[in-house]
């Protein structure tokens, strides 16, 4: 079985009767859904730029996503959309609420909506929201996270906030963070030891390689990998073998499919 770990309201996941269709088809116990951005259900793929084959390469598209976030029109509220998909797919829905730090409203609706929507995760998308680590905003979300035993998904903008998120970890080790398309690995890599709380996404299309993945786990450990899509930016249907070709044992890709992220989430059933 499969927990797709990492997918946006959108694509193959747009609506109840598609999410059970994709469920079926690739044997997915679970998919952790959050909105698409501006909550937009027919999002297609971007441009697979062939010269970068990356995780680092993302934070050079961070600033191309960033333009195109701010220019699409706003669809409504995603998190209210998510809550629709899961209320239909109770079995296989697990809402992750999407926090915008520099919306007032959200902060002041974060403890309401956590509540209200039964979500099991917070997620965050610094490419789409140009909110500082180092920030206020992003501290009362952090300690909301805390209080509720909530991991925070975070897709970071750039190496400078990578480091600061790097030493918050260390400095806090109480606040369990999965970290979008491996972003920072090198970065991460130099507090391994001190970094128990951190989580590795591995969804990212071509850029995130299978190399990547294994740095991943030999440096961090298999039970701090967790598979995710990234629909509808990336196929189910390409980034499963990618993570089935790896060439390690069947109790590692276990964890990684599926008991690291039903970990995460309180082992949901």
């Amino acid at each position: 079985m499969i927990i797709d770990g990492h997918a946006h309201a959108a694509g193959d996941y747009a609506t109840a009767a598609a999410i059970s269709l994709a469920a079926s088809k690739f044997d997915l116990a679970k998919i952790v859904l959050c909105t698409s951005p501006k909550n937009h259900q027919d999002l297609g793929k971007p441009p697979n730029l062939p010269f970068m084959k990356s995780p680092n390469s993302i934070y050079f598209l961070n600033n191309m996503v960033r333009l195109g976030y701010r220019s699409l029109k706003d669809n409504g509220d995603g998190n209210r959309y998510v809550r629709g998909l899961a209320e239909a797919q109770p079995r296989l829905v697990v809402q992750f609420l999407w926090v915008n730090p520099l919306d007032q409203r959200h902060l002041e609706t974060l403890e309401q909506n956590i509540l209200a929507y039964n979500v099991k995760g917070l997620k965050l998308h610094q490419a789409w929201d140009s909110f500082a680590i180092d920030s206020e905003p992003f501290l009362r979300v952090t300690e909301a996270a805390t209080s509720h035993h909530l991991p925070i998904f975070i897709h970071l903008h750039s190496k400078r906030e990578t480091a600061k998120l790097a030493k918050f970890a260390v400095q806090t080790r109480d606040v369990v963070f999965i970290i979008a398309h491996m972003l920072g690995l090198g970065v991460f890599a130099e507090y391994a030891t001190r970094l128990e709380t951190l989580f590795f996404d591995t969804s990212g299309s071509e850029r995130i390689r299978k190399q990547d993945i294994l740095q991943a786990v030999n440096t961090f450990g298999y039970d701090h990998v967790v598979f995710g899509s990234d629909t509808p930016y990336a196929s189910l249907a390409d980034q499963i073998p990618k993570i089935q070709q790896l060439g390690v044992s069947p109790n590692v890709l276990d964890h990684i499919f599926f008991k690291n992220m039903a970990a995460l989430l309180g082992n949901v059933h």
